[in-house]
């Protein structure tokens, strides 16, 4: 269900930015209104399409790109609700599913799509890993206490 929480972290931000920058709700009714209104579908388009991909992929026994067009496909009508749009049930279903096909396609040939920066940038000890393009001649002296000559 990795899909669904990806869905409701995406809904709790925009419906934060909703709350704070467009709507400006007042009152603790009207604020769980736009925080539903946002993290419910989002939140349920992704336990769907990690229902109906996982359900395709038993069913069919084939573990293709396929399975997370429609898994993606099946989430258009969400989409459509969420929108509010009646075209958004063939073309969002088709969007989705082919942003599906293009994450099992990474995912198959070992790519991110968005790359993950390492956790150690800048922070207090950015110093010990340093990405310059010329190697650090004081590397070679750090590491030779205490060792014996091989020769």
């Amino acid at each position: 269900m990795v899909t669904a929480r990806y869905g409701i972290i995406t809904g709790l931000i925009m419906s934060t930015y909703d709350v704070m920058m467009y709507s400006h709700a007042v009152g603790f009714g009207p604020i769980l209104k736009r925080y539903m209104y946002h993290t419910v579908p989002l939140g349920l388009m992704g336990a769907t399409f990690a229902v109906v991909a996982n359900g395709v992929q038993r069913a069919r026994e084939v573990d293709d790109i396929w399975n997370y067009f429609i898994g993606g496909f099946s989430c258009g009508p969400i989409a459509a609700a969420y929108l509010g749009s009646k075209h958004a049930v063939l073309l969002g279903g088709l969007a989705l599913g082919v942003i599906g096909m293009i994450k099992k396609h990474s995912i198959d040939n070992c790519y991110d799509l968005i790359p993950n920066p390492p956790s150690h940038m800048n922070s207090v000890r950015t110093w010990r890993w340093d990405y310059s393009l010329v190697a650090d001649p004081r590397d070679d002296m750090r590491h030779t206490c205490g060792q014996q000559d091989e020769k």
